[in-house]
C-alpha cells in the first residue's frame, strides 16, 4: 500500500481527530485551520481549503486553507483576504489540471441534506493525484464534517452580524439581476416598510414636543397625505386614491388620537406618546383573528411613523416621508403594495427575494415603473439615501454609480424619448405574416392608464381587461356604481373594436384582505377566481351588471370566466349573466344585450374536456402563466422551483395544440393572453398550430408585429411540427437552436 493511501486510510480510523479539534479549538476560526491542516497532513497534500456557503450572496466564502510547500502552489493561493469572495465551480466536484501549477484538484461538496453547507478543496502539483479512491474517502470526511461545519457556518454569520455596522458601506458596484419591468430609474435608496416605521420602535428617539406641536403635527400630515391622495388619483384614475383612506379615518378615531393627547397632558413628550400608543395598536391589531384587522397594522405603523417624522425637531433629518422618486429595496411586494408604490410615484424597484411574481411584474409594466429583481438580500441592509441606478432592460443594478455611467443612462433615455415623440405605429396598422395571412393583436389591460398606448401601438381590441386591480387598490369590494364608471371608461376607448372583460379574478397572491376569507394551506389551489365570484354570487353580479351597462353601446362585448374546472362551472356562471340580463331588462336600464360569453383556458382538466366546452362556450382565451403553472405542478412565484416552470415543456405544447385543433374543429375563436404570447421564440409556434390571435401588454405590440411580419406560415408550421415530435426540454431547446437563425 502506498504512503498516501496508508495515510487515507490513518485517517479515516482517526476521524475522533476532528472531534478533540471541535473540544479543544479556541475559537471557529482555530477548528477550521486544523480541519484543514489534519487533512493536508495526513494525506501529504499541498493545499487543503474549506469554503463555507453565504446563502444570502450565493457564494462560497474561503475561510480556512493550508499552503506547503509555498513555491509549489498558486501565488496567492495563501491570501486568505484576496479570496473572501471567490467563487468554485457549483458542479458536485472536478478533477481537472491546475492551470497555475501544472497539477490537480478536487472539489467535495459539504451538505447536510439538501442544504449547502461549503466545500472542500484539496490541489496537488501531481497531475492526477487524486482518483475516484480519495474522492470517496474525502467524501466520508465531508460527511463528518457537516454538522460541525454547519453550527460554525451559523456562528460565524452571527459574529459578522454583530460586528458588521447595520447598513452595508456605500461603495460603486453593480449587480447582476433578472429585468422584470423595462426602462432605467435613478434616485435614492428607500427601504419598503423600514424607511420612516423605525421612529416607532427607535427608543433613542428625542423626547420632543408638546400638544401644540402635535396637534400642528396632525395637520401637517393631513396635508401630505391629502397632497399624496390628489397625486395618486391623477396616476391611478381607478380611484385607487381610497388606498390612503384608513389613515384619514384613523386621524379622525378619538380614541387613537386622544390616548395621545391624554399621554401629552399628563407630561409625556409628544413622540413618546405617539410611540406608546402606536405599540399599543399594532400590538392589539397583530393579536386580532381576523386577517383584515391584522392588515392594519400596516396603516397604523405608516401614519404613526409620519406622525412622528412631523414631530422631529427642526435639526433632527427624517428623510422623505413617501417614496416619491426614490429607488425602493423590498424582499417582496403584493400586488395592492405596487400599486401604492405607483401612487407615491417611485421611481424604480429593486426586489430582493430572488423571485417575482408575474402580477406584480405585470403592475410594474403598467405603471411604468423599471423593476429588476437580484437574489441580493443584503442590499435591505444599504444606508437610505444612496443613489442607486436600475437598468430595467438589461437586469443591473448599479450602487453609488460613478458620473459617466449616469451620463450614459440620461443620454439613453433622452434619445429613447426622442424616439417615443413621433407616431409608433397608428391605429390602422395591420399585422400580417410574409405570405398574407392576418394577424389580430389585442392588448391586455389592467390599469386606465395604458388605454392610450394601446391605441398609439394600433391595437385590434382589448383581449383581457383585468377586472380585478381596482379591487386590489380598495379598501373596501367597488360598488356596482363605482364599478361602472370603470369599466365605462375601458369600454368607449375601442370604439368598434372586441372588449373581452375578464371576470374578478383574485385569491393566491391576489389577495384583498377584507374580503376576509379564511386562511388557506394552498391558495393557489383554493377559493380563487370563478370559486369565489360563485360563492359570493351578490359580488358577482354586482360585476357582471356593471360590466353589461357599461358596454351598452359596444357592438362586440365579452365576458370571459377564469379558472374554469368544469362545464358545470361554466354553465353556473353562464346563468349569472344571464339573470343580470334578465333583471336589467326588468330594470329597463340601458345594458348590452347580447354578450359572447367565453372563458380562460388555465387548468390540464380543460383539456380532455374540451370538445364539450366547444360546443357551449362563445370563444375561448389561453391564460398560458396559469396553465403552465398548473399543469406543471409548478408554483410560480418559488424561487426554489423557478426552474421547472417552463412554457416549452413537451407537454405543454402538445396540449396547446389540442385545444388549439378543438377550438378550430368547433369554429369557435381562441386567443391566447399569457406571457408567452410575446415570447419572440414561441410566436412561430403559436401561429404554427393554428392561433390567429394574440393579446398582449401594449408595449410588446410593436415588437411582436415587427416579428410577425418577418415570419410564413409554412415555416411556422414546420417549426411547430418538429417541437411537437420532440419529448424533452433539452430537444425542445435544440430546436430552438436549429431555427433561431431562420426567426431572428
Amino acid at each position: 500500500m502506498t504512503a498516501p493511501r496508508q495515510n487515507l486510510l490513518n485517517m479515516l480510523c482517526n476521524l475522533g481527530d476532528l472531534s478533540r479539534l471541535a473540544i479543544n479549538s479556541q475559537n471557529i476560526e482555530d477548528f477550521l485551520q486544523g480541519v484543514v491542516s489534519l487533512i493536508s497532513d495526513h494525506l501529504n497534500i499541498p493545499v487543503c481549503s474549506i469554503y463555507l456557503y453565504d446563502d444570502s450572496t450565493d457564494e462560497f466564502v474561503l475561510r480556512a486553507t493550508v499552503v506547503s510547500p509555498p513555491d509549489t502552489v498558486m501565488a496567492d493561493a495563501s491570501d486568505t483576504g484576496a479570496e473572501k469572495d471567490l467563487r468554485i465551480p457549483d458542479s458536485p466536484y472536478f478533477s481537472e489540471a491546475a492551470d497555475s501549477f501544472g497539477g490537480s484538484s478536487l472539489t467535495v461538496p459539504i451538505n447536510r441534506g439538501v442544504d449547502k453547507i461549503g466545500k472542500l478543496v484539496v490541489q496537488h502539483t501531481v497531475p492526477d493525484f487524486f482518483d475516484s479512491a480519495v474522492f470517496m474517502a474525502l467524501n466520508a470526511i465531508s460527511a463528518q464534517l457537516a454538522a460541525a461545519l454547519e453550527s460554525a457556518r451559523v456562528v460565524m454569520g452571527l459574529q459578522q452580524l454583530c460586528e458588521n455596522p447595520e447598513t452595508l458601506p456605500v461603495s460603486p458596484v453593480t449587480i447582476s439581476g433578472d429585468p422584470t419591468s423595462g426602462g432605467y430609474a435613478m434616485g435614492l435608496s428607500a427601504v419598503w416598510g423600514k424607511s420612516h416605521v423605525r421612529f416607532i420602535t427607535d427608543p433613542e428617539l428625542p423626547e420632543h414636543g408638546t400638544l401644540t406641536d402635535f396637534h400642528q403635527a396632525i395637520q401637517k400630515t393631513t396635508e401630505q397625505l391629502d397632497a399624496l391622495q390628489k397625486r395618486c388619483a391623477e396616476r391611478l384614475p381607478e380611484n385607487a386614491s381610497l388606498i390612503f383612506s384608513a389613515h384619514f379615518m384613523i386621524l379622525k378615531d378619538p380614541e387613537f388620537v386622544d390616548r395621545m393627547a391624554e399621554k401629552i397632558r399628563s407630561g409625556t413628550p409628544a413622540t413618546r406618546a405617539v410611540q406608546n400608543v402606536a405599540q399599543h395598536y399594532i400590538h392589539r391589531f397583530n393579536n386580532s383573528p381576523s386577517s383584515y384587522i391584522r392588515e392594519k397594522v400596516n396603516d397604523i405603523e405608516d401614519l404613526s411613523g409620519r406622525l412622528l417624522g412631523n414631530l422631529m425637531p427642526p435639526d433632527h433629518d427624517v428623510g422623505d416621508m413617501d417614496s416619491h422618486g426614490r429607488v425602493v429595496i423590498a424582499h417582496t411586494l403584493y400586488p395592492s403594495e405596487l400599486l401604492k408604490l405607483g401612487a407615491e410615484s417611485v421611481a424604480g424597484i429593486v426586489l430582493v427575494d430572488g423571485c417575482v411574481t408575474s402580477h406584480a411584474a405585470i403592475i410594474a409594466r403598467s405603471l411604468k415603473i423599471p423593476m429588476v429583481m437580484a437574489k441580493r438580500p443584503d442590499l435591505i441592509n444599504l444606508e437610505e439615501g444612496t443613489v442607486i441606478l436600475v437598468d430595467g432592460d438589461s437586469g443591473n443594478i448599479h450602487v453609488a454609480p460613478p458620473a459617466s455611467l449616469v451620463d450614459d443612462f440620461k443620454a439613453r433615455a433622452r434619445s429613447r424619448q426622442s424616439c417615443g415623440e413621433g407616431p409608433v405605429f397608428g391605429s390602422g396598422t395591420s399585422t400580417v405574416t410574409l405570405d398574407g395571412t392576418d394577424i389580430t393583436l389585442y392588448a391586455n389591460i389592467n390599469l386606465l392608464t395604458e388605454l392610450p398606448l394601446a391605441e398609439k401601438v394600433g391595437a385590434d381590441g382589448i383581449g383581457l381587461y383585468r377586472t380585478e386591480f381596482p379591487f386590489l387598490m380598495r379598501p373596501s369590494f367597488p360598488s356596482e356604481t363605482e364599478q361602472y364608471l370603470i369599466y365605462r371608461q375601458v369600454s368607449a376607448s375601442m370604439t368598434g373594436k372586441p372588449v373581452i372583460f375578464r371576470t374578478l379574478d383574485i385569491g393566491g397572491e391576489k389577495t384583498v384582505t377584507y374580503a376576509n376569507t379564511e386562511a388557506e394551506a394552498n391558495p393557489e389551489l383554493g377559493l380563487r377566481s370563478i370559486r369565489f365570484t360563485l360563492k359570493h354570487r351578490d359580488i358577482f353580479e354586482q360585476q357582471i351588471r356593471a360590466i353589461l351597462r357599461a358596454a351598452a353601446d359596444n357592438e362586440m362585448l365579452g365576458i370571459m370566466f377564469p379558472l374554469i374546472s368544469s362545464i358545470d362551472d361554466f354553465r353556473r356562471a353562464k346563468q349569472v349573466v344571464q339573470s343580470c340580463l334578465d333583471r336589467l331588462q326588468r330594470e329597463k336600464l340601458k345594458y348590452h344585450h347580447r354578450p359572447f360569453v367565453g372563458m380562460m383556458i388555465e387548468l390540464p382538466a380543460v383539456v380532455e374536456t374540451m370538445p364539450e366546452y366547444a360546443a357551449e362556450c362563445d370563444f375561448f382565451s389561453i391564460g398560458t402563466n396559469d396553465f403552465v403553472q398548473y399543469m406543471l405542478a409548478v408554483d410560480r412565484s418559488n424561487k426554489q422551483v423557478a426552474d421547472y416552470y417552463r412554457h416549452e415543456h413537451p407537454s405543454v405544447l402538445r396540449a396547446l395544440s389540442r385545444i388549439v385543433r378543438i377550438a378550430a374543429d368547433h369554429d369557435k375563436p381562441i386567443c391566447i393572453c399569457g406571457e408567452m404570447a410575446h415570447d419572440k421564440a414561441m410566436i412561430p409556434f403559436l401561429l404554427g398550430i393554428g392561433l390567429r390571435r394574440l393579446s398582449i401588454d401594449p408595449q410588446f405590440i410593436p415588437a411582436v408585429r415587427d416579428t410577425i411580419t418577418r415570419l410564413t406560415l409554412d415555416d411556422c408550421q414546420t417549426y411547430a411540427q418538429d417541437l411537437l415530435t420532440t419529448g424533452s426540454i433539452v430537444s425542445v431547446q435544440a430546436v430552438f437552436q436549429q431555427y433561431a437563425t431562420l426567426f431572428r
